[in-house]
């Protein structure tokens, strides 16, 4: 069986002498291409401190050893350890993934909260059986606008764990199929689940392969 480790931080949880910490494990390659406003800013600098810290824990190695490099599509990955990893933040909170098995992993977070324009992007974004699962009619409020968080995710997850990115029309994409699989033929197989939490949906999607997946979630 091959384990896939699951960590959620939420940025609001920080203490000031906490986050002084976790940005002192920066080094000047992970300040690359950071935002200039103040709070995406903090956002992603905490994000990219929490990946370096994480995945030193996990090889039992110093933060400061560990030199990130990026695949052709910019994915990245360690150039000298097997681990393979994926992050994604929102305005709220912080998750990755990662497994000592290199399976090919992606992730992505949304908050509950965030307001979009849910029918708009449905509209360019949803394949037909994505689009009929959203409407049923026999789903709450809660429940569609769960849904559409989970068919977004989905997508999103399966794309950064191929590490092709949005490079395709995501309408191509079907994520309601049998055995929680999609099948396409730039992306191969890739299997995938979701978690509705308390205030975020977040999506887990890895390589298809025969062996057994077990995800655990830590906080």
């Amino acid at each position: 069986m091959s384990i896939i480790h699951l960590v959620v931080r939420h940025f609001a949880e920080i203490t000031p002498a906490e986050e002084s910490r976790l940005l002192a494990l920066l080094t000047a390659a992970d300040e690359e291409g950071i935002a200039r406003h103040p709070i995406l800013r903090r956002n992603q600098q905490l994000a990219r401190a929490w990946r370096r810290e994480l995945l030193a824990q996990a090889l039992n190695v110093a933060p400061e050893q560990l030199l990130f490099e990026k695949e052709a599509h910019g994915k990245p990955y360690l150039a000298d350890q097997k681990i393979s990893f994926n992050i994604s933040h929102s305005q709220e909170a912080f998750v990755m993934v990662w497994s000592l098995d290199e399976i090919p992993l992606g992730i992505d977070i949304e908050d509950k909260s965030k307001t979009r324009k849910e029918q708009t992007l449905a509209a360019r974004t949803f394949d037909a059986t994505e689009m009929k699962v959203w409407k049923n009619p026999e789903l709450s409020s809660i429940q569609a606008h769960e849904q559409w968080l989970k068919t977004w995710t989905r997508k999103e997850a399966v794309l950064k764990a191929h590490g092709l990115g949005i490079r395709l029309d995501l309408n191509t994409l079907n994520t309601e199929n049998v055995k929680d699989t999609l099948t396409h033929p730039l992306l191969d197989e890739w299997q995938y689940k979701s978690f509705v939490l308390d205030e975020h949906v977040v999506s887990v999607a890895w390589e298809r392969k025969k062996d057994e997946i077990e995800i655990i979630i830590e906080g």
